[in-house]
């Protein structure tokens, strides 16, 4: 496999971030119950970047491995949210389709919010790989990246898993599975944190 290099990335990324993100989701099963319409995925793919993580853009913790074959979205200690309880209470719907959000979903992420430190972390907003380049150790190679900044600070990093299948990857690189988030008929969210390495 040919080597591919990481690099930080910025708002200059933002339509490849986008373009990544409609990939790599487009089986996730809690994205898609979220949006079950195909045309309110794609288009929320490429606004989700910007409403979600423009503090991440801001400082240069979003990571992308090759041509944005993968990526990762940090939020540093002190950014409060990745705005998904925001989200969740103020956009009735999706592209301006007038699908709404699923009524469970602001219950399903203030519930596992709740289980978000209090102290200083750093909080992996998603991790995405392109499905033409999965298998190939691009994840991990992404997150070993990004954790030596977290154990350089001597803090705990935190994340929701969205997708069950993903949380091995997760826990090799020492996370722990808080919970299982359930609200009604809402797939499980899989709140999970990785103590501070001193």
């Amino acid at each position: 496999m040919e080597e591919m290099p990481i690099r930080s990335g910025g708002w200059d990324d933002e339509e490849r971030l986008g373009a990544l993100l409609s990939v790599s989701f487009a089986a996730d099963p809690f994205v898609r119950w979220l949006m079950p319409n195909s045309l309110d995925f794609l288009h929320d793919s490429q606004k989700h970047p910007r409403r979600a993580y423009s503090a991440a853009f801001d400082a240069g913790t979003i990571f992308a491995i090759g041509d944005f074959a993968g990526a990762a979205v940090w939020l540093a200690p002190g950014a409060r949210t990745d705005r998904s309880e925001e989200i969740a209470q103020a956009e009735p719907s999706v592209a301006g389709s007038g699908h709404g959000f699923p009524p469970e979903f602001a219950a399903l992420i203030s519930q596992s919010a709740a289980y978000r430190p209090s102290e200083p972390h750093w909080y992996l907003g998603l991790i995405a790989v392109d499905p033409a380049y999965r298998g190939r150790g691009l994840g991990a190679k992404l997150m070993e990246h990004c954790l030596t900044f977290v154990d350089r600070d001597g803090l705990p990093a935190y994340l929701e898993s969205t997708n069950a299948a993903n949380r091995s990857l997760y826990r090799r690189f020492g996370f722990e599975q808080l919970a299982e988030v359930r609200v009604g008929a809402a797939p499980p969210r899989f709140p999970m944190l990785r103590p501070a390495r001193k």
